[in-house]
């Protein structure tokens, strides 16, 4: 009674269905291989974040770093106060002591590097003004020494670009100090990539 059954399930069958069932058979195992690619993918990259969260302790400890994973990437978020000198582009032995501590890390990850200068809505003046006459070439001019000084460290020029989004992506009111200096600031995206170090 069973062959019955099973040759008239067979025979019922239409060629879709049968086309359908084979694609299945074929198309799970590489679905279950993307999963564990995608979930290999944030196990590295939740590794990274926790290595650079544990070299920027102190930084993170003063509110001068802020760390976050996101969808595409490790955004590392260090302020302007920690970085550079008021009023200039040059790095504070600060700033480059906290760049010194992920630069290693940096080196040997095969991320793709964004640093992207953010500044606050006020006009540059003086002799600022002077060598950057907007908020676009200061970000620009900011990230680029960032982008430099980790050159100089080890980390590949191939993999990093130097960005500027001037005083256009606030993260805060310019309307008050404390506004105004949590935008002046520095982002670092790591976004993984497949290509490997160089």
């Amino acid at each position: 009674m069973l062959a019955n059954v099973r040759r008239t399930v067979a025979q019922n069958r239409s060629p879709r269905s049968v086309l359908t069932s084979r694609l299945w058979v074929i198309a799970a195992p590489l679905l279950f291989v993307g999963c564990v690619v995608t979930q290999s993918k944030y196990n590295s990259m939740l590794q990274q974040q926790q290595a650079i969260e544990a070299s920027l302790h102190t930084e993170i400890s003063a509110d001068q770093v802020e760390i976050k994973q996101l969808e595409n990437g490790i955004q590392v978020r260090l302020s302007s106060a920690l970085l550079y000198r008021e009023g200039g582009i040059d790095l504070t032995p600060a700033g480059k002591a906290a760049l010194n501590k992920v630069a290693p890390q940096f080196a040997t990850q095969t991320y793709e590097i964004d640093v992207i200068g953010n500044t606050d809505n006020l006009k540059t003046v003086g002799e600022l003004a002077q060598r950057y006459p907007t908020n676009w070439e200061l970000a620009g001019a900011r990230a680029a020494i960032v982008v430099r000084y980790l050159q100089e460290n080890g980390v590949p020029p191939s993999r990093m670009r130097a960005i500027s989004a001037g005083e256009y992506h606030p993260v805060a009111s310019n309307d008050t100090p404390e506004g105004r200096a949590q935008n002046r600031r520095t982002d670092i995206l790591l976004r993984p990539t497949q290509t490997p170090p160089q």
